[in-house]
């Protein structure tokens, strides 16, 4: 078979089968650029197709045909991957299992077609568990094609091999065979098979270019990337027929790092206003399935059809791709909110639609229209073209894909939806008829399956992996990631075909000299590929040294300057342009005295840890999203805890303490309880709830009998609960809640507070008062002392300070508490009093400080507004808290 080296335009005469579909997409443009240089204005489109979609016109002609080839189906990919899962779950393996397994067996056999391992030799082979299971599933997979006269795309690739007149649309015309490296036994039979048919084979090569090489040193990965696309989107401006390109090897891997360098240098500001056609574009795109208009879709055919997270809800209820967001943003946003303080594990659609806060709105509207479409098919099994057409009825009813413009990658999305539509549609035969649950399984495994990238401007930078960049030729290339470990890569044998067959039928990744040798062909190519050439390599990654390869030997030393390449040219110019500035101090208006500041005790709570979040969570109302609520999680049980006391306490029975009531009086008393308040924490209609409230009520109990025996052991006291106080610190007024406040038979008052989790009275003596809520109502109410009860089964515990008088187990002398022998109850009283005024005063007069030795109140979702990440953790910021031992 001959090679050709000439000028020819690809497609001139014959058709040309290329190893990938952007090398189809390249020569396409070539032939059509080269026809109008010549003056054309009209010419026949170049028969230029990827291996597979020859193959697949190949058997639409067999079937049309009398050739035996025709009678058997070819199978889509999508079709085959169903085929992989149904073995592999019949083999024991759930799905998770089989995401992952699923490619990796399908590639492994789809290795063994191209070079001519047979199952035999697989199965004499096989020499370890994982080659044996391979083994298997292959025989199974095989029989299964057999048996129901299905054939893939590596069997018919096999089959034109071997059969002269397979290929007989072909016949007599020249093939070009382009970008296919390694030649494979398969491909080199398929080419003789032609030429028995009268074909002229070729293998085609582009001719050889020669450029100046530079060799550039970056700092590191990041730097590299930088400097890239820097220095290709200037030679992309200066126009031209030929695409300017990144080769990145591994791009699999650094995919979404090279995007978002690339967007972030070429359009600034893309996160807030997506560009109308992107000026980078990615050989390797996302998952379908993670484009949020797809995203959407998927999560609204679930709610129809059964139910979903919580946060799944939560985002459909925020998505624009729903009509009338733009006009019910605000009660979509207050049915969100409502939304999640109902402690469910799972949404259906029925709960949505009995939120107040979406009554008589286009979006209950639409699901309640949506719904019942749902209902009316949700128990049937049916094929998956009858589900498609059901699930575009849905997503219509449901107001999907909204009702504003669609941005150009949102249509493309949209389009790309549709024709996962249409391939779900082709599967009738291989997956059967369907219940619900199984066919969105599919068509999101589908979505997950399917990479999607955009369409870019025809200037954009491309940026390639090395098999991507086989076969293309470029007016600018940048060939990244020449380190010595890369260049050539170490052998990656694929882990389920044995060593031994790999070996001799002669794959290149099953031994260092086939891989050696490979790369070097590739690298010789790239080399003469471009018309400008830069290669460079990262001096470091992941903070590890890197040396450079020794392919790059004799091409000069390494200039990080080679190219006069600024990676931040505009950045570096505003900079250099800078003129300091004195800006007057702006402090923040000083709250005004006496005005009640909303927060209660947490203000100075959260004033001591970082002024910075109590000025915005307290004078700007900057309330974090609250999280979704969660059936008896640990903020959820602590609040059960401080319910049923209240109501308990709060009955004269009670009131003096749980040690008078008899533990059968107090067993009736709990009952209707703590039915009251379980039933505002967990709704009674879910069967799972149910059996958590029984262990609930069985932990509730526990609980209670343990503060029983502290009480018992106590002297006599009244309790009040939950008691309202205005408390004026300073120039703050505060309105608080007491957990409890024990009224003391010898007189005065002790403030308790109930914890349910760890907590350390530490925080009392720091000098910032961390915990400030105790202290605080002490200095309040002149109280005889403060304590919390931890109520953690077997034992309650009473943990606090007061005067020396009090004579309570588990109460310290202000002096044993402090460490200060000098110090007595009315000294540790006006030393917080002093503290707290102090807070007070530093929160009216509007602070804004940020502490970075306690950061986690800065992070999260306002780390926007102290700017946490710009200040250098302090050096005693992982320290233990003073008294955090007790």
């Amino acid at each position: 078979m001959d090679t050709i080296r000439n000028g020819q335009a690809p497609g001139a005469s014959g058709s040309v089968i290329t190893a990938t579909h952007r090398l189809a997409r390249h020569l396409l443009r070539q032939h059509d650029c080269h026809e109008a240089a010549r003056g054309s204005r009209a010419w026949p489109t170049a028969d230029i197709l990827p291996l597979d979609a020859w193959l697949r016109r190949t058997w639409e002609a067999a079937a049309l045909g009398t050739s035996p080839l025709g009678q058997r189906r070819l199978l889509s990919d999508d079709e085959c991957r169903l085929v992989w899962r149904r073995i592999l779950a019949a083999d024991g393996h759930d799905r998770l299992d089989a995401g992952v397994i699923v490619p990796l067996v399908a590639s492994g056999w789809r290795l063994c077609q191209s070079w001519g391992i047979s199952l035999g030799r697989i199965e004499a082979a096989a020499d370890s568990e994982d080659g044996r299971m391979f083994a298997a599933w292959v025989g199974a997979y095989v029989r299964e094609l057999d048996q129901r006269g299905w054939i893939d795309g590596g069997g018919l690739l096999q089959a034109l091999g071997l059969a002269d007149h397979a290929a007989a649309p072909d016949a007599g015309r020249t093939i070009d065979f382009a970008g296919f490296d390694p030649w494979t036994p398969a491909l080199g039979s398929l080419a003789d098979a032609l030429t028995r048919s009268g074909s002229a084979v070729c293998r085609l090569a582009p001719p050889g270019r020669t450029a100046q090489r530079n060799v550039v040193a970056a700092r590191d990965e990041q730097d590299e990337l930088a400097r890239a696309f820097t220095w290709a989107a200037g030679r992309a401006a200066a126009g031209g027929d030929l695409p300017v390109a990144i080769v990145i090897p591994g791009l699999e891997r650094s995919a979404g790092q090279a995007r978002r360098i690339g967007l972030d240098l070429l359009a600034p500001g893309w996160q807030l206003r997506e560009p109308d056609l992107r000026p980078v574009a990615l050989a390797v795109g996302r998952e379908l399935a993670d484009y949020p208009l797809v995203q959407c879709a998927l999560n609204l055919l679930n709610l129809l059809a059964s139910d979903v997270s919580c946060d799944v809800a939560s985002l459909l209820l925020r998505s624009c791709y729903i009509a009338g967001a733009g006009v019910e943003r605000a009660g979509r946003a207050q049915a969100e909110l409502a939304l999640r303080r109902i402690p469910v594990e799972r949404v259906p659609v029925a709960l949505l639609l009995d939120l107040p806060e979406l009554q008589g709105t286009l979006a209950a509207s639409q699901l309640r229209t949506a719904g019942g479409l749902a209902r009316a098919v949700r128990g049937r099994r049916l094929p998956p073209s009858q589900w498609a057409r059901h699930f575009a009825a849905w997503l219509a009813a449901a107001g999907w894909p909204g009702d504003r413009g669609l941005a150009s990658e949102e249509y493309q999305a949209a389009e790309a939806w549709q024709r996962l539509l249409e391939s779900f549609s082709g599967t009738d035969e291989v997956a059967g008829n369907l219940g619900l649950g199984a066919a969105l399984g599919f068509l999101a495994q589908q979505a997950r399956d399917r990479p999607f990238e955009p369409e870019s401007a025809d200037g954009a930078v491309q940026v390639l992996s090395l098999p991507e960049a086989e076969g293309q030729q470029f007016r600018a290339l940048w060939l990244c990631g020449m380190t010595a470990d890369q260049w050539p890569p170490p052998a990656r044998p694929h882990p389920l075909i044995p060593l031994a067959l790999q070996q001799a039928a002669g794959l290149p990744e099953a031994t260092p000299s086939g891989l050696e040798a490979q790369t070097r062909r590739r690298f010789d190519r790239l080399l003469s590929s471009a018309d400008h050439l830069v290669l460079s390599w990262p001096a470091e990654q992941e903070q590890a040294e890197t040396l450079r390869s020794p392919m790059l030997a004799g091409m000069g030393g390494d200039d990080a300057n080679h190219e006069g390449i600024d990676p931040h040219p505009d950045r570096n110019a505003v900079a250099a342009s800078v003129q300091g500035e004195a800006v007057p101090a702006d402090p923040p208006p000083p709250y005004p005295a006496g005005q009640r500041v909303r927060g209660g005790a947490a203000v100075l709570t959260m004033q001591a840890v970082c002024p910075a979040r109590a000025f915005a969570e307290f004078r700007l109302r900057a309330a974090p999203l609250e999280p979704q609520a969660r059936p008896l999680d640990v903020a959820a049980r602590g609040k059960v805890v401080h319910a049923l006391l209240e109501i308990l306490y709060g009955m004269e029975q009670c009131a003096k303490g749980l040690g008078h009531v008899d533990t059968l009086e107090l067993k009736a008393l709990f009952e209707p309880a703590v039915g009251a308040v379980l039933k505002r924490f967990l709704p009674g209609d879910d069967p799972y709830l149910a059996a958590l409230r029984s262990l609930e009520v069985q932990r509730l109990w526990s609980l209670l009998l343990t503060l029983r025996t502290l009480d018992t052991d106590r002297p006599a006291f009244r309790v009040l609960a939950e008691q309202p106080r205005e408390v004026h610190i300073g120039p703050l007024s505060l309105h608080v809640r007491l957990d409890r406040l024990d009224q003391l038979a010898d007189g005065g008052e002790l403030v308790i507070d109930y914890k349910t989790g760890n907590f350390s009275p530490g925080g009392w003596k720091r000098p910032r008062l961390a915990d400030s809520q105790l202290p605080l109502y002490a200095v309040a109410g002149r109280s005889r002392g403060v304590a919390v009860i931890q109520i953690r089964p077997p034992v309650a515990q009473l943990r606090g300070v007061g005067d020396d008088g009090l004579g309570i187990t588990g109460i310290k002398t202000s002096a044993a508490f402090f460490n200060d022998g000098g110090i007595g109850w009315h000294g540790a009283l006006e030393r917080w009093q002093l503290q707290l005024e102090n807070l007070a005063e530093e929160f009216a007069a509007g602070d804004f400080r940020v502490n970075p030795s306690d950061r986690k109140w800065a992070v999260d979702q306002f780390a926007g507004l102290t700017r946490i990440y710009e200040f250098l953790p302090s050096p005693d910021a992982d320290e233990p808290l003073e008294g955090q031992d007790e």
